[in-house]
């Protein structure tokens, strides 16, 4: 009986080493799941240095005092890393540059390296806004600021042809007013070509919001000759109240038959772009003289809003011939008789416009 009690009483020393033994278990146990944690969080640590593939472009703007903790947050909320734990942890890691104020194009998903890499760089992203009115040559001038782009270079692209759209035909002289207004954001390494192409793309996806199908046609006009009236309409009309007003008068005067005699266009045949054309500059012959010349310009003259586009469509109902501006907000007075114009003439005139 003293034997079995003997196995089942064990010492005091073989208790310590029991609870030594158990002890030394459970460190390893916990050795090896900090080890299994630290390595997953290693993991990926290195992935967000490294990145995923590349997704979609993503654009990121960073304003003028910006921290780098707002930037954190931007980078998380649009996809381009997935932790700004990882982001907070290689800032500390890795001296950060200067933020630069401006647009930057990344992608989500991309490598926490190669987000630094662009950030230091410097934007690498430009916001171009086409007003509507512009010419050609303004677009230009505008897509030049960019850097790697250049006004001359811009307008030699214009020229090279090349371009799809269901209002260009063989025919037509100029891309002037297919390009249209609108916010853009350009690359420096973005082609010129690849730019008009977006412009003009946006044109068509315009005039189908308009109602306006390369099908279309409105008294007798096609529908490129239909964006040549809306032009007109952007560059004679201020207010958009006036719009179709304007349109009525357009489609007045060629129906009558009578020289439409737009300001405007003289102006445009003269490469100018403000202004009122002095009386020597109205007897200059060009295609653009639509004092001289009857009909409408062989091209439009600016570059037509949706608004505009619409109002070439539907002319408001009316027998208006004349207009001209009699208020400083832009308000046009319209008459049906040269009377009535001459009188109206006569109020701007007194109001100082």
């Amino acid at each position: 009986m003293s034997d079995i009690q003997n196995n089942f009483d064990p010492s005091p020393r073989r208790v310590k080493r029991r609870a030594l033994k158990v002890t030394l278990i459970a460190l390893l146990v916990l050795v090896l799941i900090s080890a299994g944690v630290l390595y997953t969080y290693y993991q990926r640590y290195q992935s967000a240095i490294s990145g995923l593939p590349s997704g979609a472009p993503v654009t990121l703007t960073i304003a003028s005092g910006d921290s780098y903790s707002q930037l954190g947050d931007q980078l998380v909320s649009k996809g381009i890393t997935s932790s700004k734990t990882f982001y907070s942890l290689y800032l500390k890691l890795n001296p950060p540059p200067v933020l630069l104020p401006g647009l930057y194009t990344m992608h989500r998903n991309e490598s926490l390296k190669d987000v630094f890499s662009t950030l230091k760089k410097g934007p690498n992203e430009f916001k171009v806004t086409v007003i509507p009115g512009m010419t050609l040559k303004q677009i230009a001038a505008v897509v030049g600021n960019i850097p790697g782009h250049s006004s001359a270079n811009f307008l030699a692209a214009l020229k090279a042809g090349g371009y799809s759209s269901p209002f260009i035909t063989p025919s037509t002289p100029s891309l002037e007013g297919l390009l249209a207004p609108e916010t853009y954001f350009i690359l420096p390494s973005e082609s010129d070509s690849s730019v008009i192409q977006e412009m003009i793309n946006q044109t068509t996806a315009n005039a189908q919001s308009a109602g306006l199908l390369p099908s279309t046609k409105v008294n007798g006009l096609d529908a490129y000759q239909i964006l040549t009236v809306a032009s007109l309409i952007q560059r004679e009309a201020l207010l958009y109240s006036d719009y179709p007003k304007v349109a009525r008068v357009i489609y007045n005067r060629l129906a009558l038959p009578m020289n439409l005699q737009f300001d405007s266009t003289v102006l445009y045949g003269l490469g100018l772009t403000s202004g009122s054309p002095t009386l020597s500059q109205l007897k200059i012959a060009t295609p653009y003289n639509t004092y001289l010349n009857a009909g409408l310009p062989p091209t439009p003259i600016s570059a037509p809003s949706p608004d505009a586009i619409r109002a070439a469509l539907n002319p408001e109902p009316g027998p208006w011939i004349y207009f001209v501006t009699v208020q400083s907000n832009g308000l046009e007075a319209f008459s049906t008789t040269y009377a009535e114009q001459l009188a109206n003439e006569q109020l701007a005139a007194s109001r100082g416009l």
